[in-house]
């Protein structure tokens, strides 16, 4: 595979490939601050800074001339929807953050461009995490790929995360992004496909964006219900995976 040099150091290259988005998205955040942009341009300038991400990862796929089947962009195995549960659980932990309502200070057009933000970062991070750096690290092992993807995913969240000021919920929200990464690595391998999890990512991102967040015991409770469906939904997954011994996502 020609990527980098992921046949000596898969796991060196996965964590050059993980900064990619991370590059991006720290320098849409750098040009928003010194431009001094609004909070709508600022959303704008972050859109087109991961589509530029975006098209780089394309070409990295282009480039390894396995083809984008190889990567997860096909349909998913027609025979895998009772195996993840036709996605149920996660639909919902996603109705959940709707109990603590919208936020209505949104315009039609902000909410048109939440959506279109949500589907880019969606499409960015799967690329990018369950993609590329999936591909390379499953050259040791589809186990490895799985527990390794998950916790780079995670540790790139992380970073996110500590901009709170609940430590509790700083934790939770840690927890809840390693859990997501690891979903997202187990379904790809169970469907042989990323365009569940680029779904499920994107929307997930829109539904936080236009629903209220603020630090009340409501929120924390729902956040902490959604981690509890996660951890269960990823052991139900693993032990799938255990059981049909999984040797390939291609």
């Amino acid at each position: 595979m020609r990527l980098f040099f992921s046949s000596r150091h898969p796991l060196r290259s996965a964590i050059f490939l993980g900064l990619l988005p991370i590059f991006f998205a720290t320098a849409a955040g750098v040009i928003s601050v010194v431009s001094g942009l609004s909070e709508t341009q600022m959303l704008i300038t972050q859109t087109l800074s991961f589509g530029i991400s975006i098209l780089l990862g394309l070409l990295l796929v282009a480039h390894s001339k396995l083809g984008f089947e190889a990567f997860g962009f096909r349909k998913p195995d027609p025979n895998s929807s009772h195996v993840v549960l036709y996605f149920l659980p996660l639909l919902v932990a996603e109705l959940l953050p709707f109990l603590n309502g919208f936020d209505l200070s949104l315009s039609l057009s902000q909410v048109g461009l939440l959506f279109i933000f949500a589907a880019v970062v969606g499409i960015n991070e799967e690329l990018f995490f369950r993609g590329l750096m999936f591909k390379i690290l499953q050259t040791k092992g589809v186990k490895y790929a799985i527990i390794a993807s998950s916790l780079l995913f995670g540790i790139g969240h992380a970073f996110t995360a500590l901009s709170g000021s609940d430590p509790l919920y700083v934790i939770i929200l840690i927890i809840f992004a390693g859990l997501f990464g690891l979903i997202c690595a187990e379904i790809v391998v169970l469907t042989k496909s990323i365009i569940p999890v680029i779904v499920w990512h994107g929307l997930h991102d829109f539904i936080a964006n236009i629903t209220l967040e603020a630090g009340t015991t409501l929120n924390m409770t729902l956040l902490m219900v959604q981690t509890l469906i996660l951890c269960l939904y990823g052991v139900f997954l693993w032990r799938k995976l255990q059981f049909e011994k999984v040797e390939s996502v291609a």
